[in-house]
């Protein structure tokens, strides 16, 4: 089972960009989007990343992260994987969920 991890990459070391750092670190990135495990990334507005990554655990989605280039770089210093459950129009935005939670606190 496919599960979903947001990445969120933050205080970045500008120092450590080469040329040679951000070729190997799109090339990771291609070859996780030809295997269907990064649905999307990019840099955000405020200097961090994020990255989508679909992986069966935790794990998994840990190595995926480890193995990119900027990683091993330490480039982003700061490095957060969070499990996120998908709320979607099929799933009744989680409604279900939410509501047998709040019935049995009562």
């Amino acid at each position: 089972m496919n599960r979903q991890f947001i990445v969120h990459l933050s205080n970045k070391q500008r120092h450590l960009m080469t040329e040679e750092l951000i070729q190997g670190h799109v090339s990771y990135l291609g070859e996780l989007k030809r295997q269907g495990k990064l649905p999307l990334c990019g840099p955000c507005k405020d200097g961090t990343a994020i990255m989508i990554l679909k992986a069966d655990s935790q794990e998994e989605a840990e190595a995926l992260l480890a193995g990119d280039p900027f990683t091993r770089a330490n480039y982003y210093r700061d490095r957060r994987i969070v499990e996120v459950e998908e709320a979607t129009l099929e799933n009744n935005f989680l409604l279900d969920d939410v509501l047998v939670n709040l019935r049995n606190r009562s």
